[in-house]
């Protein structure tokens, strides 16, 4: 026959496991989507690494690398030859026979656990050598630069394992020179400059996708605007400094980031909550002033007559604290990366 479709780029297609798109889309890098699509499309055939690193212009330790992760979460397998492929599915004998509904007994509380589905995890990629870090470091100014400024704001050499997981966050969890160094900086101002630490808080930023210097600003800002308020509201209703809950944390920054309230404000909820209660209770100040910022954020006059006279005398003519404080941009200011930004522009 003469005719025939024109398929045009749909003449050659090949499939893709659902499971990359719902799963993984988010969560696996640039390097790990570039090699899987690269081995579907050229599946069945007698490719070797070498191959693969060139056409996606990776070298072959970062390829293999991202290979490893499609094969820890069960996307592909390793034969024994080395070679990888999509996982088999489970053979069944040509003849077996559909089999009834099994009688026993529900299974234990153990295994219903065990039977539940799994939850979708970040797998953790492996950390880079010592030599792999030589490498990076010898191919990248930027990561050169990195480790050396490390050093420098430490005050002290770095171990291979450290340096081997600052090359880590960069390349493996997206984080930008300048943002690892802001890391640092605020862990030092913690008193935490430990490697530990400054992971941590590393993988964190990476994971609420603080991937810019312009983020880390915001993000310490926040920081410092959240304890700022705690301290106010343990001024506001007598407790002792300390490190607050999440819950606690949350209501310093509603009382005073979201409603505006002054700290006499939250006193005067205070004094009404032990009223009542006869005991200090947060949950209990939260919903006072949540009744007053739905009747307008001021006290009604019964809880201002029940006040005590040095509280009235405070909250006269006061009803809201100001709106805008420059004052927390004083401890962000003293950890921005200014050598950082030098060295980019050069």
């Amino acid at each position: 026959m003469d005719y025939q479709l024109n398929l045009g780029a749909w003449n050659a297609v090949f499939a893709v496991p659902s499971a990359v798109v719902d799963q993984h889309l988010k969560l696996a890098g640039s390097a790990q989507l570039k090699v899987l699509l690269w081995l579907l499309r050229h599946a069945g055939e007698d490719t070797g690494m070498e191959a693969l690193a060139k056409a996606v212009g990776l070298s072959r330790m970062d390829a293999a690398d991202a290979l490893q992760y499609w094969v820890e979460v069960g996307i592909l397998r390793k034969e024994e030859t080395g070679a990888l492929a999509p996982p088999k599915a489970e053979e069944k004998p040509a003849d077996a026979k559909p089999q009834p509904p099994s009688s026993k007994e529900p299974p234990a509380k153990e295994e219903k656990a065990a039977l539940k589905p799994a939850r979708a995890l970040t797998v953790a990629t492996p950390k880079p050598t010592s030599e792999e870090v030589n490498e990076r470091a010898a191919q990248c100014g930027d990561i050169a630069f990195l480790l050396q400024e490390a050093q420098l704001r430490l005050g002290r050499l770095l171990s291979p394992a450290e340096t081997s997981t600052l090359v880590w966050l960069h390349d493996y969890n997206g984080l930008p020179c300048g943002v690892i160094l802001m890391v640092i900086e605020f862990a030092l101002s913690e008193d935490k400059a430990n490697m530990r630490y400054i992971e941590k808080v590393a993988v964190s930023w990476a994971n609420e996708e603080i991937d810019s210097v312009e983020k880390a600003e915001q993000k310490l800002n926040e920081i410092h605007t959240s304890r700022k308020n705690w301290d106010r509201l343990c001024k506001a209703v007598g407790i002792s400094p300390r490190v607050p809950s999440t819950r606690e944390e949350g209501y310093a920054d509603k009382w005073f980031g979201l409603w505006k309230f002054s700290a006499d404000m939250v006193r005067l909820a205070y004094e009404e909550c032990v009223d009542n209660t006869g005991k200090l209770s947060l949950a209990y100040i939260n919903k006072v002033l949540e009744r007053w910022e739905r009747g307008g954020g001021g006290a009604p006059p019964d809880a201002l007559a029940a006040a005590k006279p040095s509280t009235q005398k405070k909250l006269a003519g006061q009803e809201r604290a100001p709106s805008f404080d420059l004052e927390e941009y004083d401890r962000m200011t003293s950890v921005m990366p200014q050598n950082f930004d030098n060295h980019t522009k050069r």
